[in-house]
């Protein structure tokens, strides 16, 4: 979301206003870019999420148009992220040592979320191996009994069928992150990069199985088309059978996690007057 054109900034705002919300997931790519006009633009983004920041939890992981200055302005901006990796507690920013914030985890009600730093995949090839004995550990100590949901986030797609992002990028996130995902069972993985919308079927080595009750591998989707500089970014391949929805409309995503078994989610457009375009329950009967 930009700090210009930003289509969904009013919606969300309201439903924050009403409580409609009790968290907000941002993955990645904030002001477009936060480090322009010498960080002056990243200032004006951060004056327009505050009415929603300073009222409920804003959760964020961090994209590709953070990269600049070694990811200075999102790891200074959003320094109240929880840092709670043991494998890498610090990172370097343009500004110095600081608390990792680019790859963490939390519990949030019956939901255990971890954000990921995908560009360390494509920046900093040297934090992939502390990025991802991270996330294994982590995800090895969730006690589904007590926490029976698990989703990740980070910035762009493992998978997609938009065009070319889909193809080599996606596949070296894919070959990173995959197999733990399965491993520990993630129900979901949500990201954006695209500037659109698709929610896919649950997938595992480019196969899905088209169920969502008790979907034997992790639920992909992509949510980002928000509204920046860039626009709307359209579909140019056919839409694959692992992908069940998909839209290029500007608009945002809402979950409602139910209980242990049953999570709600759907895809508020808002070229048209915030209709839902997509909503779908996915069924866990057992962790």
């Amino acid at each position: 979301m930009g700090s210009d054109n930003a289509q969904i900034l009013h919606s969300v705002q309201t439903e924050v206003q009403e409580d409609n919300f009790d968290m907000i997931l941002h993955v990645g790519d904030f002001a477009y870019n936060m480090d322009n006009d010498n960080g002056r633009n990243g200032d004006v983004f951060m004056k327009n999420i505050q009415p929603m920041a300073a009222h409920l939890p804003y959760v964020v992981d961090a994209g590709n148009h953070e990269v600049a200055y070694d990811f200075s302005h999102y790891t200074e901006r959003f320094r109240n992220m929880p840092a709670n990796s043991k494998e890498m507690p610090t990172v370097t920013s343009g500004n110095g040592e600081a608390p990792n914030n680019w790859f963490y985890s939390h519990d949030f009600g019956n939901v255990h979320f971890v954000a990921i730093d995908i560009e360390i995949y494509f920046d900093y090839p040297d934090m992939v191996a502390a990025q991802e004995a991270f996330v294994d550990a982590d995800l090895a100590e969730v006690d589904r009994a007590k926490i029976p949901w698990i989703i990740v986030h980070g910035h762009r797609p493992l998978y997609c069928s938009c065009n070319e992002d889909c193809d080599e990028a996606a596949q070296t996130v894919r070959d990173g992150m995959e197999e733990i995902f399965y491993k520990h069972g993630v129900d979901m993985y949500i990201c954006g990069h695209e500037h659109n919308y698709e929610r896919m079927y649950d997938v595992y080595k480019n196969e899905t199985s088209k169920t969502t009750v008790n979907p034997p591998a992790t639920t992909y989707v992509v949510t980002g088309d928000a509204g920046g500089p860039e626009e709307h970014e359209s579909f140019t391949r056919p839409q694959p059978d692992m992908a069940a929805f998909r839209t290029d409309a500007y608009g945002y995503s809402r979950m409602t996690v139910y209980n242990e078994s049953h999570l709600y989610w759907e895809q508020v457009e808002c070229d048209t007057d915030d209709n839902v375009q997509d909503k779908v329950i996915d069924e866990t009967l057992t962790p």
